[in-house]
């Protein structure tokens, strides 16, 4: 019951945010006068712009402190999640239902370690440096210092570095300095719990609890002459006194009594100013665990001594500067019982490797592809196995200009799973909805396979249980005879029908367990297959995208892989905890958002991407639409290095979650117009081919980016000059939708732009008013952050490469101080430029990106800091993605004396009867006027109301705020 309580509260939670309660509010500036000049539809800043830099820089200002408070966090300091909420929404998520039938044995906690050729000699020398002094020694994984100094040179630092040190025991004291040559710029001492800082003339002091460990983080920062002492999380900070040292070449650790340091890191951040995309980049000058080396002879069999290496849970990665160029070793042992026919199911070995059982070869694999391997024949009866693999190290070499400098990416295993069963089993089922008309047609796709000689006769039965987010009886099911042929695939397809169902929507995602049971021609059970979908339809019709027959807009954004910290970002580039994974859709849910569109990719002319099924398991039961990209997925250079033998197995791996909507063959591949026409037609022709042929139930986009291609409208009988072509059948395929990157607000541009929206090419597409048009990445503008949050951090005040886009948008560069009139802009044409879209036809949009962390965290389109804090941004997404607002139905920044306010309503969903009323405050938040329009019918659907047009009283020239409040007359809570 506490499980359902949950869900109930959480979809409780999504519906207030959505104005489900029964009001709804948004707001708008601009600024009034009396100047004739402003009438009509100005510009921000623009062809018809009004205001001066100035007035720009003030109206700005003045939207920031309005929205701040408006949206609850004044201080643009707190985060949307909260651990401890975040870490119960990841302990409420239901795991997939095992099998009755079959033994499935979830092979997910390993014994890992890293090792590469030169390892062991690299560390013994090492080890020698650290213990060359009398009273040093290295010994049971830890340096121990006994009344003695160690020092240590260094590569220099001159811009910002951070050490962590891990002391495991501490008897009296310990002091930490960074010298230039002899002389000493920062020093930290540790004795008695207190913290005793000093830079020349500068003292601070701190206390950190006592216990059996202390961690330390000592994080310098030339550039404003300070540094900060962290223990246990407590942190200090201190002014660097000798201002004359600019570089640091040396570390001592000087130790009272005996200290002993069980690990120690330092990165050194050097500063790149020739580098606009990588303005800083990471090098590692001190890396120890001081731990011996093991042997790795034998690694592959039963008998190895493995107790010394780490415990991990699939999936689990390894990489990063500190773990470079490491093969990463799993090992698994398992005790089995007898069993007739194994196959080891395996998400991934990304970017490769080896697989071992009982120290024999089973497979060496080179790619990214999910991989069910027969292993019958190497396990052993009655008897422990082992199970080993090995990851084989991966460097990117095609970086793109949103890498971290880092280019170790981290290369993983993926989950694992062990399948003991019949030699007659069930390979694969793949479940969709046919159709839906009150009744659900549910197609389902099961795959059998017989290793035998002879035809094997018997039965396959095909049922549905509710399953999520309450579990339930029986409601369909089908069985039919079958005959299955030796050493082929057999597909059969079932169709049954569901009555009544319990549809997936993002507001109430409701799942159906799906058992599968294989039966010999005695009627015995001798295998079953278990999975869980939803039901739920996607088609696109009249211009629009439907979702159980009902219109819908895709609201998110992308992620882009870079997680916090930098230490560990390239590591976890691609492999992230479930923790992770929850947040991001948690972040989506919160912004009144129903998509997230997977994005990660850190090369830019290779295949990328990640296919993880985590993401799909919690957006099916979080209720989050997924555009998918899949490991075979490209981002730019040429289209045809798409995979495209493995794009299909992806898509099998992850095709029964309700919550992908869209295959995404590639990001923006933009070679196409070195090649002729020809070269567009093939692509768009093999990549809808190649997915159509595995899927008919989901949409499909060969490329986000449209307009890269030869095609200059909507159904490709224009190539990009206007001239007649030979149109490509393909481009009109059912599935085949439309869309592209289109960002009127974005990398500098003028308002003017979005004033004279849609452009040439999207209007085209939305004017056929046949297939759905979306604007697949949309970077607004950037925006800096709160840097007061990232004081302690390489990026802090560091400014993005996007900074010129400020001279376009707005007239000037913002400085760091000025950071909230940059989240303003970013948001006021967020708001603007979202708003406008939707109502000329837009049907879904993804806002590059939701995290930050790209570009060494530089990167400022994102709609939320490293941290998890919002930016303005985020609450302008949060607003227009309600189902109903309101707002202006133009994009006119200044009122002229002519000017007329003329009221807009969107609405998606049910019908309503709403009151609408209308605030004019000032820049004090006063009330001014204020106008109401009462019992307004909204048709269900997708509804646009145009209300009549009005002026408010005279009011002296200056910034004002328009505040749209909708009451719902009947709200949902109110129906019965």
């Amino acid at each position: 019951m506490k499980n359902i309580a949950f869900w109930v509260l959480l979809s409780t939670l999504i519906a207030s945010n959505a104005g489900a309660q029964g009001v709804t509010s948004t707001f708008e500036m601009r600024y009034i006068t009396s100047d004739a000049k402003a009438d009509g539809e100005t510009d921000f800043c623009g062809e018809t712009e009004w205001m001066s830099l100035d007035q720009r820089i003030d109206f700005l200002s003045k939207y920031a402190s309005f929205a701040s408070g408006f949206y609850g966090n004044p201080g643009l300091d707190v985060p949307l999640i909260d651990d401890g909420d975040l870490q119960k929404a990841v302990d409420r998520i239901k795991p997939q239902p095992l099998t009755n039938v079959r033994q499935t044995l979830r092979l997910s906690d390993w014994r890992a370690y890293g090792y590469r050729a030169g390892k062991e000699e690299e560390r013994k020398r090492n080890f020698a440096d650290w213990s060359a002094t009398n009273g040093a020694t290295v010994e049971k994984g830890c340096l121990t210092l006994s009344d003695c100094t160690v020092e240590k040179n260094l590569e220099p630092i001159r811009w910002r570095f951070r050490l962590h040190l891990d002391i495991k025991n501490l008897e009296a004291g310990c002091t930490v300095s960074f010298n230039n040559e002899e002389k000493s710029l920062i020093s930290v001492r540790l004795a008695n719990q207190v913290l005793s800082l000093l830079s020349g003339v500068n003292k601070e002091s701190g206390r950190y609890e006592a216990g059996t460990s202390l961690n330390l983080e000592i994080y310098g920062d030339f550039p404003n002459n300070r540094f900060f002492v962290t223990a246990n999380g407590k942190s200090v900070v201190c002014p660097m006194g000798e201002t004359d040292i600019r570089e640091i070449d040396k570390i001592v650790i000087r130790s009272e009594g005996k200290t002993e340091i069980d690990d120690i890191s330092l990165f050194n951040f050097v500063e790149d100013r020739t580098n606009k995309h990588t303005p800083y980049f990471s090098s590692l000058l001190v890396n120890e665990n001081f731990n011996d080396v093991l042997p790795m002879q034998g690694w592959q069999s039963l008998d190895y001594d493995d107790s010394a290496w780490e415990q991990v849970t699939l999936p689990s990665s390894h990489g990063g500067l500190r773990e470079k160029e490491e093969s990463y070793y799993l090992r698994k042992k398992i005790r089995l019982a007898d069993f007739e026919r194994a196959v080891l199911k395996l998400e991934t070995i990304d970017p490769g490797g080896e697989v071992w059982i009982n120290g024999q070869p089973v497979a060496v694999i080179n790619n990214r592809h999910p991989y069910d391997l027969d292993v019958t024949e190497y396990l052993q009866r009655n008897q422990e196995n082992i199970i080993a693999v090995r990851v084989k190290p991966y460097k990117a070499d095609h970086r793109m200009l949103h890498s971290p400098s880092d280019p170790y990416i981290g290369w993983f295993l993926g989950r694992a799973t062990l399948i003991l069963t019949n030699r007659c089993m069930i390979k694969d089922v793949f479940a969709h909805t046919g159709s839906l008309d009150g009744t659900a047609r549910q197609v389902n796709r099961v795959l059998l396979q017989y290793s035998g000689v002879y035809v094997f006769e018997g039965s396959v039965e095909v049922n549905y249980y509710p399953w999520f987010p309450v579990e339930g009886e029986k409601v369909a099911t089908v069985k039919r005879n079958v005959e299955v042929r030796p050493s082929v695939d057999n597909e059969i397809v079932l169709e049954m029908p569901v009555e009544n169902p319990a549809l997936w929507t993002p507001e109430s995602p409701n799942l159906y367990r799906v058992e599968v049971i294989l039966r010999d021609k005695e009627g015995r059970e001798i295998d079953d297959y278990m999975l869980t979908t939803g039901i739920r339809t996607i088609s696109q019709k009249d211009g629009d995208l439907y979702v159980n027959n009902r219109p819908e807009i895709l609201k998110g954004a992308q992620i882009l892989g870079s997680r916090y910290p930098v230490e560990t970002m390239s590591k976890n580039y691609k492999c992230v905890s479930d923790e992770t994974i929850a947040k991001d859709l948690m972040m989506i849910k919160e912004m009144n958002g129903n998509l997230l569109r997977l994005h990660i990719h850190a090369e830019k002319d290779t295949t990328d991407g990640i296919n993880d099924p985590r993401y799909a398991e919690y957006a099916d039961q979080l209720g989050v639409y997924l555009l998918w990209q899949t490991a075979a997925w490209i981002r730019e250079g040429e289209a045809w290095n798409v995979d495209f033998e493995g794009y299909p197995k992806f898509m099998r791996q992850v095709y029964n979650h309700p919550s992908i909507v869209m295959w995404e063959a590639s990001n923006h591949p933009n070679r196409f117009k070195l090649h002729d026409i020809s070269d567009s037609h093939d692509f768009v022709t093999r990549g809808y081919r190649t997915l159509s042929a595995v899927d008919t139930s989901r949409l499909i986009s060969p490329t986000s980016f449209w307009q890269h291609m030869h095609y200059g409208n909507y159904d490709g009988s224009l190539d990009k000059e206007g001239n007649p072509i030979v149109p490509n059948p393909v481009l009109m395929e059912k599935l085949m939708t439309r869309g592209s990157q289109d960002a009127y607000t974005g990398y500098g541009a003028k308002w003017t732009a979005l004033r004279k929206a849609p452009n040439k090419w999207a209007a085209s597409c939305l004017a056929a008013n046949d297939k759905a048009y979306f604007n697949f990445e949309h970077e607004e503008s950037a925006a800096q952050p709160n840097w007061t949050l990232a004081e302690k951090e390489p990026w802090f005040e560091v400014q993005s490469y996007e900074w010129e886009y400020e001279k376009g948008s707005i007239g000037r560069l913002l400085d760091a101080s000025e950071w909230r009139i940059s989240q303003a802009f970013q948001a006021f044409a967020a708001w603007e430029s979202m708003k406008k879209q939707i109502l000329i036809g837009y049907d879904g949009f993804s806002w590059c990106s939701l995290e930050s962390g790209s570009n060494m965290f530089t990167y400022q389109k994102p709609l939320t800091d490293p941290f998890g804090v919002p930016k303005l941004a985020y609450y302008a997404n949060q607003s227009v993605f309600q189902p109903i607002w309101a707002g202006s139905g133009n994009v006119d920044v200044v009122y002229g004396p002519a000017d007329r306010i003329s009221p807009v309503l969107f609405n998606l969903g049910q019908p309503r009867t709403v009151d609408l009323a209308i605030e004019l405050k000032n820049d004090k938040g006063k009330r001014i006027d204020r106008k109401v329009f009462k019992n307004i019918q909204i048709a269900g659907g997708r509804t646009i109301v145009n209300l009549d047009s009005f002026r408010f009283k005279t009011v002296p020239d200056g910034c004002y705020f328009l505040v749209y409040t909708i009451k719902e007359l009947n709200p949902p809570s109110s129906r019965k």
